[in-house]
């Protein structure tokens, strides 16, 4: 059984967040993975037609229970994500230790991810959310501007 890095589960939850999503028939049309910004920096972050998912990557206990002592894990709705999971190997994270509304993931050996608990809607904080879609806009080079899309029949 192959032992994955950090990086390997990152991927792997963006494309599960891409593929299928965290949330029953919402699967994520734009999905970032490791995004290093100021403030919460999600592992794999989504956005779908009626929520934003993000999934958190654990490969050891230390990770995860460090995890526990970041601002927007102590106070929820500072944090990003509608619906979010952690992802981890196989019975690194027990579904009693998540915390409330969080869902879980477990890769297997091989990488498939499976559910074992599954995220509930919760509040988020769109602020930081907008600041990650600005943060992706600005590094794929759409620089800010004002952007019209409609066309009149008078113009060209």
């Amino acid at each position: 059984m192959k032992q994955f890095t950090h990086r390997e589960l990152c991927l792997k939850a963006a494309r599960y967040l891409k593929n299928q999503g965290i949330v029953k028939f919402s699967k994520c049309t734009h999905v970032v993975c490791e995004l290093e910004k100021i403030g919460e920096c999600p592992d794999a972050f989504g956005y779908s037609n009626n929520s934003t998912q993000l999934i958190e990557v654990k490969v050891s206990r230390s990770d995860f229970l460090s995890d526990k002592k970041k601002q927007w894990r102590r106070f929820p709705a500072w944090g990003m994500g509608d619906h979010r999971s952690y992802l981890c190997p196989e019975g690194l994270i027990k579904p009693e230790e998540l915390p409330d509304k969080w869902g879980l993931l477990y890769a297997d050996g091989k990488g498939k991810i499976s559910v074992i608990v599954d995220a509930v809607r919760q509040k988020s904080n769109r602020m930081e959310e907008l600041n990650a879609l600005r943060s992706i806009m600005r590094r794929e080079g759409i620089k800010p501007g004002i952007f019209s899309y409609k066309k009149y029949a008078n113009e060209t």
